[in-house]
């Protein structure tokens, strides 16, 4: 009878944890589609220079829709930066990324750069190697990954 409760014990004590962990998707897709309009407009304040002399040209009118269990399916958007006949694209991928809170492409006519969220706004360039390489997503950082995407 001991491991009937015992048993019983065990199993309260999972739905209590069950209770207490509990993901509010909803809550991480808004959280996720604030984070990414955020970097779109932290990019085109480290551009907005090269965008007035018009070397540059952004747009992020491209929508995208992305559809990831739990969450299901919205809508997002692409963010192009266009440089004379070449364009770097940002794709978002999404926000269940194992060890991130999410994903961007970065993508341009030599390769591409992941970009993940490993805290809330908190985002860094990754590479995959057998060790995962990242450091942090600021505007020299951007610049430079530009150069070697194009």
């Amino acid at each position: 009878m001991k491991q009937i409760d015992t048993f019983e014990d065990f199993l309260l004590k999972k739905k209590q944890e069950d209770g207490k962990n509990k993901i509010n998707w909803e809550e991480r897709k808004i959280n996720w589609l604030k984070s990414i309009s955020e970097l779109y407009t932290n990019i085109r304040g480290w551009l907005k220079t090269f965008e007035e002399k018009g070397f540059i040209q952004i747009k992020d009118d491209k929508e995208i829709t992305l559809n990831e269990e739990y969450i299901g399916q919205y809508q997002t958007r692409r963010l192009d930066i266009y440089l004379g006949n070449d364009i770097i694209s940002l794709t978002p991928k999404g926000t269940l990324i194992i060890g991130s809170y999410g994903r961007i492409d970065m993508r341009g006519s030599k390769g591409e750069t992941l970009i993940i969220q490993p805290e809330w706004g908190n985002w860094k360039f990754a590479k995959r190697t057998p060790k995962l390489e990242t450091w942090n997503v600021n505007p020299e950082s951007f610049k430079e990954i530009i150069q070697d995407l194009v």
